[in-house]
């Protein structure tokens, strides 16, 4: 086996003619093969203890667990309207507003600015370009050994090809080295990712645009020459737009060229990623054959899936669906079989980890999952304004987005875990935070274990840092912590690098079953487990009748249907920490229905509510009294899909029930006890009644 001896914070420098070394425990974990991306912003350096950090400068590259992260994404670069890149130092402030565009700047800023002080460490600044005289002998030395020529009124950097205005950025050889060197000490990649939810406006033109695009693809040129492992897309989001800007259908065609053209630039040799919405709504424009011929790696934004603009309370990054989700679709588990079902390679996929959570403000006197969300009028730093339940009371330097480090230093916080979703949340009277802590990236750390994908990416990894020593000052933005942990991401490691993988459960079914319309078909399933761990079944369309012993009997309702149709029920069997997952297709003979002795709507006959009628071979119920108004367009009248006979439908959320009627859901049978339409029965407060 190999092992990987990591040194955990040790911290060592030199300071005039005194040595201060403070380390802590030195230990050895075995060698893990899993992605650890973590993005690193420029601008998150410049808060401080409002933002939860002990110092300004605390959020950098001396700051980040080297040992733990496989790749750090430095961001963001910014697309402007000719196509060029840009630092986000430049980004304009009023790019919220629809009319408002990201005029050309430089790729790096160099006037009091973050984007040196990390990629290249402590620099030291000279105002002036130096001449070749013995008077400026040294500093005309070390701008010519650095490769800094003049440049009109400014510089050029000759190995980057980077040009800025003065003063020229020098690197010193102090102790503070940048990220570029730190992380490739370290075998660590370093990535330049461009966009970002502020910074991708001008994405869709660029792509869709030759001479935009080749200006863009030459600053891709200039990222690479400057150190860069590879590129990051961040194009929040392709076909759906983002921050004041439109999408269209187009886009997801020219991302995947601008795909191709960024690894026809870079070569096979350099990396390329890009970050992807959580929501299946947005993924389903994509040719996913051609994004995996080009991309090495599928960054899944698994966060960010509830919060401020949700109309209920939840959860900020769920691992599994909970009952008062917004969206069956926005869990990283349902995103996974997503994907794959679109033939992405399991190891090409990173899921996302909040380092991070968020907060709203609920109509509740005590908050809740599901609690309805009191949204009200707001103006965000980023954003501009927008409604909003976002929490801006207790998180106002986060606009309702604390980082962990906030989190756990909060007080009068009651801290709860959700079972199902499998991540906590906290309450404070009428206030909701959801937010990770060290038990829950534990368990999703395991489930890419568990499921063999590429590893997580983190937003991002100052959100965790926290610093129990003193600190060691580099010129006046650097700072180091002597003594620092990082809990989210020492718990990931903690996984990979001492877990085994589960081996998931293999499960046997029956080939392609028959039955006829209404009638009950029951077959048998079964499953083995490699580690003889308990197993239990489900079933998705259809009932567990008995499980044991590896065994389970499954019942089918065939539904009502007068035309021979096909349909299938998906079985799952879980070890309690994989699961597999297989189909059983059904094909139902439809029974012809004699004619329906149902009166006919006819415009002159006035109507009163509960009357029947049929209308284009469809029976509708009034709803309140009418005359003369057609069925299949009036709100009066709502089409009937009750089903006549004594058997026990699936209930169907686009169905109308009345009192009285029962449906089969889960397993259950619940009976309803007034008119409803699309109320789920197990959720609290629905009109239905559990029987059985």
């Amino acid at each position: 086996m190999c092992i990987k001896i990591k040194k955990a914070w040790i911290a060592c420098v030199t300071s005039s003619l005194i040595v201060t070394c403070t380390s802590t425990n030195v230990y050895a974990v075995p060698m893990h093969n899993k992605n650890v991306i973590g993005y690193l912003t420029q601008w998150e350096a410049a808060k401080g203890v409002e933002a939860g950090y002990s110092i300004q400068g605390e959020a950098t590259q001396l700051n980040i667990n080297l040992d733990i992260y496989s790749m750090i994404n430095f961001s963001f670069f910014g697309v402007a309207k000719d196509g060029s890149l840009h630092s986000g130092d430049f980004r304009n402030s009023e790019l919220y507003l629809e009319s408002t565009a990201q005029e050309p700047a430089p790729l790096f800023s160099t006037s009091n600015s973050w984007d040196l002080p990390i990629l290249w460490g402590e620099v030291e600044y000279i105002d002036y370009f130096p001449f070749n005289e013995v008077s400026d002998a040294d500093n005309f030395a070390k701008v010519k050994a650095q490769g800094f020529v003049p440049q009109g009124h400014g510089w050029r950097h000759l190995p980057s090809g980077v040009t800025g205005n003065m003063p020229i950025p020098l690197k010193t050889k102090g102790e503070a080295l940048g990220l570029l060197e730190l992380a490739h000490r370290k075998d660590v990649k370093v990535m330049a990712s461009i966009g970002g939810w502020s910074m991708s406006k001008h994405f869709p033109e660029m792509a869709a645009n030759p001479d935009k695009k080749a200006r863009f693809l030459a600053d891709i040129d200039k990222l690479i020459a400057f150190g860069f492992d590879g590129i990051d897309i961040n194009w929040e989001y392709p076909g759906f737009g983002g921050m004041n800007f439109s999408g269209s259908t187009d886009d997801f065609a020219n991302f995947e060229q601008l795909m191709e053209d960024i690894r026809t630039h870079i070569g096979p040799d350099k990396l390329l990623s890009a970050a992807f919405s959580a929501s299946t709504s947005k993924l389903a424009g994509y040719d996913w054959g051609r994004l995996a011929k080009s991309i090495d790696y599928f960054n899944m934004m698994t966060y960010d899936l509830d919060g401020g603009w949700s109309t209920v309370a939840g959860h900020n990054a769920p691992l599994y669906p909970y009952p008062e989700k917004t969206s069956d679709s926005l869990n990283l588990d349902t995103l996974r079989g997503w994907l794959l079902e679109r033939g992405i390679a399991p190891e090409k996929i990173n899921l996302g980890i909040a380092f991070y959570g968020r907060g709203v403000k609920t109509t509740a006197a005590n908050a809740y999952v599901g609690a309805p969300t009191a949204k009200s009028k707001m103006e965000f730093v980023i954003d501009g304004p927008a409604m909003s339940a976002a929490d801006t009371y207790h998180w106002a330097a986060h606009d309702g987005q604390p980082n962990y480090n906030k989190i756990v230093k909060a007080i009068g916080w009651e801290h709860k875990w959700d079972a199902n979703a499998q991540v906590p949340y906290a309450i404070k009277e009428q206030y909701f935070l959801s937010y990770d802590n060290p038990q829950s990236v534990t368990e999703k750390a395991k489930y890419v274990v568990n499921h063999d994908l590429g590893g997580v990416v983190v937003w991002q990894v100052s959100g965790d840092i926290q610093c129990y020593g003193q600190f060691l000052s580099y010129g006046d933005k650097l700072k180091q912590c002597t003594q620092l942990s990082s809990p989210l991401a020492e718990a990931i490691d903690n996984v990979f690098s001492n877990t085994e993988k589960n081996t998931a459960p293999k499960l046997i079914v029956p080939s392609q079953q028959s039955t006829a319309s209404q009638q009950t078909l029951q077959f048998m399933v079964a499953a083995t487990d490699a580690e003889n761990n308990s197993l239990t079944f489900t079933a998705i369309n259809a009932q567990i009748v008995t499980a044991e012993n590896g065994s389970a009997i499954v019942s089918f309702t065939a539904p009502k249907t007068t035309t021979d149709v096909t349909t299938s029920v998906t079985i799952i069997v879980s070890d309690g920490q994989a699961e597999t997952i297989k189909s059983v297709i059904i094909t139902v003979k439809g029974k012809k229905e004699p004619p329906l002795n149902e009166e006919l709507w006819d415009i002159n006959t006035v109507y009163h509510a509960g009357d029947s009628v049929m209308f284009n071979t469809v029976r509708y119920i009034a709803q309140w009294w009418t005359k003369g108004e057609k069925p299949d367009v009036s709100p009066v009248w709502v089409a009937d899909n009750r089903d006549d006979t004594n058997v026990t439908l699936q209930w169907q959320p686009n169905s109308v029930y009345h009192g009285g009627d029962s449906v089969n859901y889960q397993g259950h049978i619940y009976q309803a006890k007034w008119w409803s339409q699309g109320d789920k029965p197990d959720h609290k407060n629905s009109p239905w009644k559990l029987i059985e």
